[in-house]
């Protein structure tokens, strides 16, 4: 129990990092959303392997071959988010399906935010499943 807990801390500390990132980035200085989101998921995703590896899975895996694994998932995740957060984007759009839910939020965010937001939650649940059944898990020293 303490494990899932820590992995938890760890990518809500994670999610913060990368929604200020976002925040600063895009909705601040106007950069685009896409390099906005790539950014804040480079810096989230570098503290969550260091983060993850010696404190959380206090891993004694191989690094090559860990780190290997990780920015396998961690590029798979990304695209999935990617996939999402311009999909919600899209719904989001003037025209598009969900239009006056993102109204509602006009005065204090640009709908772009709302879309990373949306798209961050299918990151962290794909994210963590693969990165504990896959990446830190124990293996074994012939």
């Amino acid at each position: 129990m303490l494990h899932f807990i820590k992995y938890n801390l760890i990518g809500v500390i994670n999610t913060l990092i990368t929604l200020i990132v976002v925040w600063i980035l895009h909705q601040q200085l106007d950069w685009n959303l896409e390099i906005s989101n790539f950014l804040g998921f480079v810096i989230g995703g570098v503290n969550s392997y260091i983060v993850n590896r010696l404190w959380n899975f206090k891993s004694t895996n191989e690094k090559r071959s860990e780190m290997i694994r990780f920015l396998v998932i961690f590029i798979f995740a990304y695209l999935l988010n990617l996939g999402v957060l311009e999909a919600v984007k899209a719904t989001l759009a003037p025209g598009g399906t969900f239009v006056s839910f993102a109204n509602i939020f006009a005065p204090y965010v640009k709908p772009g935010y709302i879309a990373h937001v949306i798209a961050n939650v299918v990151y962290v649940i794909a994210s963590f499943s693969l990165y504990k059944c896959w990446v830190f898990k124990e293996r074994k020293v012939n």
